[in-house]
């Protein structure tokens, strides 16, 4: 059967990164390089787009970055479009870092907060993200006073690498609130070696992972700051094979046309990649290894493999 009969990418949320810019530059992470300038999502744009993107049944939104809330004005717009078209929030990450002084954090969460805002507000908080922990307390002690909900904030936490030390920084910050009523979720985010973690750790561990057609950080779609649109913001969410289209020209069913002719996001979504892994072996592909990480995998094949070997063993399926 054609893989792509088996299509089966269906966004259930949109995932706004708002900006592209940061505060801080970690050593895992593809942020913006120091000196460049910064891309901002255009407001008029986004708004269109999450009003037809509502209209078609997509009821869940989340915003990224870059730090999103160094794009507040678009932040509290888009909240607020949401709550008009009866959307629900899934959450916004940070780092919780972003402010100059604790007068400028309260009254911007109060903007969140009257903006509509009520899901989760999710902290990267780990060993490679080095913000200033006094800061991160002082974030989560204003966010429980204005949404006095107990759990309105999360944990982002990479794994794979120098956990002693993010396990220290995480009971520093909790520490410091001494809060007892606080009830703090925390998510794994498995390291991948790509960009700048690519020495971290060997990615191809000695078993092949099991295909779940993305059912993880896929089936969204994933509006980067500069209007592209992909159906993943996964490691691999940055390549060209991926893209969709742009919210500036594309409406969301015109995307989800594109991406029923796209043969990789096709086989992504449908067949999955261990049939694509076989034909690419049999055309004389050699991997370094077997990896139990599928994003790992996607990351590896769209910048390693010769992008024709890749479009003819996508043509076979």
């Amino acid at each position: 059967m054609p893989v792509m009969t088996l299509q089966r990418f269906r966004p259930d949320e949109i995932l706004f990164a708002l900006t592209d810019a940061c505060n801080l530059r970690c050593s895992h992470c593809g942020s913006t390089a120091e000196g460049a300038k910064p891309v901002r999502l255009n407001t008029a744009d986004a708004v269109r787009f999450l009003k037809a993107s509502g209209r078609m049944g997509i009821k869940r939104i989340g915003f990224t970055g870059g730090e999103p809330f160094l794009a507040v004005d678009l932040l509290c717009a888009l909240c607020r479009e949401a709550v008009r078209n009866g959307m629900t929030f899934s959450r916004i990450m940070t780092n919780a870092a972003w402010f100059r002084t604790e007068k400028e954090l309260t009254h911007t969460l109060r903007r969140l907060f009257s903006s509509g805002y009520d899901g989760d507000i999710c902290v990267s908080i780990d060993a490679f993200h080095r913000q200033d922990l006094h800061k991160v307390a002082v974030f989560i002690k204003n966010a429980l006073a204005v949404w006095r909900r107990p759990d309105i904030v999360s944990f982002a936490v990479v794994k794979g690498a120098r956990e002693k030390e993010t396990h220290k920084r995480l009971n520093k910050v909790l520490a410091v609130i001494k809060d007892d009523a606080l009830f703090i979720r925390a998510f794994g985010i498995d390291l991948s070696p790509v960009g700048k973690a690519g020495r971290l750790k060997n990615g191809w561990d000695g078993k092949w992972f099991r295909d779940d057609l993305c059912a993880g950080p896929g089936n969204v779609f994933f509006v980067l700051p500069d209007g592209t649109v992909r159906p993943c913001c996964g490691y691999a969410a940055d390549t060209d094979i991926l893209t969709l289209g742009a919210i500036a020209g594309d409406t969301p069913r015109q995307l989800l046309r594109n991406a029923g002719k796209n043969r990789f996001i096709a086989a992504l979504f449908g067949a999955g990649f261990h049939p694509l892994r076989r034909r690419l072996q049999a055309a004389g592909i050699r991997f370094p290894g077997k990896t139990s990480n599928h994003c790992f995998f996607c990351y590896y094949l769209t910048r390693k493999v010769p992008r024709q070997v890749l479009k003819r063993c996508l043509t076979a399926l």
